[in-house]
């Protein structure tokens, strides 16, 4: 018994080994390029590389909710990024007259993608454009 007790103390004692970098890390990646409408956002081109393609997303789909939340232009970017890769995310699009429910596996950004955001100073704003503090 006291063999069987230290031999279990023991497996408990070294976790398993893990992958160094697991292929789910980093920003997520959809695979499409777009602009803003007054309906959703317009997907303009489907990467061949990407996830979006293998989900059915084509160009001139218009998407307006993302993860069952309507979805701006201003926003579309950074939800993507914030999501793990391998997460599978429901976008509610319109294709023509249809609406439709495409589940799309968010992927890991490729090497060669730029940074879907681009890394701008913020200025501070200026004191005289600050409203009065009661």
């Amino acid at each position: 018994m006291f063999t069987m007790l230290a031999l279990n103390t023991l497996l408990l004692a070294f976790p398993a080994p893990r992958d160094r970098d697991p292929p789910d890390k980093g920003p997520g990646f959809l695979g499409v390029t777009f602009e803003g409408n007054e309906f959703g956002i317009r997907v303009t081109e489907v990467r061949t590389d990407g996830p979006a393609l293998g989900a059915g997303l084509k160009a001139d789909d218009i998407v307006v909710k993302f993860d069952g939340e309507p979805i701006h232009f201003e926003s579309f970017a950074a939800k993507i990024i914030r999501i793990r890769p391998g997460t599978l995310v429901p976008l509610e699009v319109r294709r023509g007259s249809e609406t439709l429910t495409i589940k799309v596996c968010i992927g890991v950004r490729p090497e060669d993608f730029p940074y879907p955001l681009p890394m701008q100073e913020v200025q501070p704003p200026q004191e005289d454009l600050l409203p009065p503090q009661p």
